[in-house]
């Protein structure tokens, strides 16, 4: 990974709009036990799209509550959220989206023999539907910018329409973090990890 574009903000640097973001994310669900060590980095800054919200610390609350909602405030089962973000994570090639939700679709479920499969471009051998159909809304949004008539109700079947939504929803929410991480570049979280290895990109079969 090449060296970041924007230089990190450390804690005693930020103003009191961006402290507040900086707590937010610390104080949530992901800043709490061992996930604390994959956003916050040995000197005390935040990696992963983090660091450029607080740029634009306002906005950058209401991204990081929404970002919360998807995994609090959901119908969608965790195994088919996770298999969504890795598609979108694929796709645009994000690597600290793509090591993050690694290890959470492992703990979802999601086998490393279908975690493998996304990351070539492939379509897993699916035993579950609602993952099968996260997966298949969300390669048809960010490879196709469409989802066809069959797609859409074998979704809406095995999710209903509010799960239905809400991937769809999901799918977009993070193509924006993905367009944050591949921009600025942050550095990786400090510490050894058991991540997943990067995606690679390739046409999806």
């Amino acid at each position: 990974m090449s060296a970041p574009r924007l230089e990190p903000l450390k804690p005693e640097a930020l103003d009191a709009d961006q402290r507040k973001l900086y707590d937010a994310v610390l104080a949530s669900p992901r800043g709490q036990g061992p996930a604390r060590r994959i956003i916050l980095r040995d000197d005390e800054t935040l990696t992963g799209p983090f660091d450029a919200f607080l740029r634009t610390p306002t906005l950058g609350l209401h991204l990081e509550r929404a970002g919360m909602a998807f995994r609090t405030d959901t119908a969608l089962p965790d195994a088919a959220r996770e298999m969504a973000v890795l598609v979108v994570a694929q796709a645009w090639g994000a690597d600290f989206e793509w090591w993050v939700h690694g290890i959470v679709a492992r703990r979802s479920g999601i086998s490393d023999r279908e975690i493998d499969a996304v990351g070539h471009g492939r379509r897993p051998d699916f035993s579950d539907e609602s993952v099968a159909a996260a997966h298949d809304v969300a390669v048809a949004l960010v490879h196709r910018r469409n989802v066809n008539d069959e797609t859409l109700e074998r979704a809406r079947a095995a999710l209903g329409e509010r799960g239905l939504v809400e991937v769809v929803t999901l799918v977009g929410f993070y193509q924006l973090v993905s367009g944050v991480l591949t921009t600025f570049e942050p550095p990786p979280p400090s510490g050894d990890f058991d991540v997943v290895g990067p995606p690679i990109k390739g046409e999806v079969e």
